[in-house]
């Protein structure tokens, strides 16, 4: 085995990763950073700083009310949620259509050197597994589409370049 040629594509894999999803980050940054969790809304208990010098009256009225912004925050919550995990799936679409364009440029340019091919190949495939592990709960049926062609390509690569995963003999 040539490890020069190994070194080679293990530097464009450790590459590829991280400009992958930190470009999908900056093209779509919502719900990433301080943003990736929910803040939620004021804290209910604020306006009662004091609730053990509160009659009888007033502690029905704050239990009314923290039960009402309970439900208000709770609601909130998954509302946010549901619209993160719709964000995450378009952000899952961009990373695996992004992996699939970089596979088939791998494949089908015959003047890529070998460790070029084979790095862009390992890079695009560990990315995207990365992103699916990521983003799995997104539940994209245009990601699972992309992902399931991305698989036949992956066979078709390996089946028509496995020569290059057999053998590197020195030059």
């Amino acid at each position: 085995m040539n490890w020069r040629k190994l070194i080679l594509v293990l530097i464009i894999v450790l590459l590829y990763v991280p400009m992958v999803f930190l470009g999908a980050n900056v093209f779509f940054p919502e719900y990433t950073g301080m943003n990736s969790y929910y803040r939620g809304m004021e804290n209910c208990y604020s306006k009662y700083p004091y609730p053990e010098k509160l009659t009888e009256t007033q502690r029905q009225t704050m239990d009314e009310d923290l039960t009402k912004c309970q439900q208000e925050y709770q609601q909130a919550q998954e509302d946010w949620e549901k619209n993160k995990l719709a964000y995450e799936g378009q952000k899952y679409v961009f990373i695996t259509l992004f992996n699939l364009i970089i596979l088939l440029l791998a494949l089908f340019l015959p003047k890529l050197q070998q460790s070029i091919s084979l790095g862009l190949f390992l890079g695009s495939i560990a990315t995207t597994f990365g992103a699916t592990l990521r983003y799995f709960d997104s539940r994209s049926k245009i990601g699972f589409i992309v992902l399931v062609i991305t698989f036949a390509v992956t066979l078709f690569f390996i089946q028509k370049k496995k020569e290059n995963f057999l053998s590197w003999k020195k030059n």
